[in-house]
């Protein structure tokens, strides 16, 4: 059932694992832990979740294109460091620029040059992460005002994480659903020579994905930063590995072709579940890579090739 699920629910990848998962850490939690459905607990959930949630859509792009970003953690502890490091009223755009940067070095190295998606980012990963600690050896910084407010303030009561995480996925939504671009991202991933034939420009759009994944790390250090008040060097390095298990989790078929906006949010949050569950049981935080490594693998045994060009 699992294996034909996708094949019915058309491209957006959705099946009864990434559905059904989430539902059963919310209703097992709530049986277990007495304090799970307190609101201030389910608001720490949606702090928790928004920055991966940014990443996850970012790496949804490059995931529908039959690639993967593993430099987008370095990226998000670039940015955090340069948000304490320039001048306040650069911040923003510094973190912006370099995010950018690295997504256009990334994709033209793919695209033109034609490295390995893995290799490419995985070099790109280690330089950024030593420029990183180059520039910073450890956390602090002075965050500006400005940040703090955006990722810790309150709206009649909604905290901003929520607004942010419903900013990204309607951003996703609206390019990936509504554009010429997200058509010609489902038609590489679906099929590289045939989109090419039907006039897809392929270079560009795969260029544009790179620099779409690192412009929403940038993001999220934007949120994380002032979110915990301090630039960090060693900020990001969980979401590589999480934004792939986020997004697989959720029914993305990593090869390309299959995954949508639901997918990375499902995902995402049984990530999250997982993770306040562990909290509010005393499981050890250090279980938790380990649990990630696993679902990683289950979540993409479950999907097969064949199912793309639906």
């Amino acid at each position: 059932m699992i294996a034909i699920l996708p094949r019915r629910m058309g491209r957006t990848g959705l099946g009864v694992v990434s559905i059904g998962l989430p539902i059963l850490l919310f209703v097992g939690l709530s049986l277990q832990a007495d304090n799970f459905l307190q609101a201030q607990n389910i608001a720490n959930i949606n702090s928790q979740i928004t920055t991966l949630l940014i990443v996850a859509l970012g790496q949804l792009f490059v995931a529908l294109i039959g690639g993967i970003d593993i430099s987008v953690g370095s990226v998000v502890s670039l940015s955090s460091t340069l948000l304490v490091m320039v001048d306040p009223a650069l911040a923003v755009p510094a973190a912006l620029l370099a995010g950018a940067v690295i997504g256009l070095a990334n994709g033209v190295g793919v695209a033109i040059f034609g490295v390995h998606p893995l290799i490419m980012t995985l070099a790109m990963a280690t330089f950024v992460q030593g420029l990183a600690l180059l520039m910073m050896s450890g956390s602090g910084g002075t965050v500006p005002e400005a940040l703090i407010w955006m990722a810790k303030t309150s709206f009649g009561g909604v905290p901003v994480s929520f607004l942010w995480c419903l900013a990204a996925v309607a951003v996703t939504a609206v390019l990936l659903n509504r554009t010429r671009f997200g058509l010609h991202v489902y038609a590489i991933g679906a099929g590289e020579q045939s989109a090419a034939f039907s006039g897809v420009r392929i270079a560009s759009t795969r260029i544009a994905c790179y620099v779409i994944c690192s412009l929403a790390g940038s993001m999220a250090a934007i949120y994380l930063t002032g979110r915990i008040a301090s630039g960090d060097p060693t900020m990001g390095r969980p979401f590589s590995l999480d934004s792939v298990t986020a997004i697989a989790l959720g029914g993305v078929l990593l090869s390309g072709g299959i995954g949508g906006v639901w997918a990375a949010l499902l995902g995402t949050l049984t990530l999250g579940l997982i993770t306040n569950g562990m909290n509010l049981t005393g499981v050890s935080p250090f279980f938790r890579e380990a649990i990630t490594g696993v679902l990683l693998l289950v979540a993409v045994s479950l999907h097969r090739r064949k199912v793309i060009g639906i």
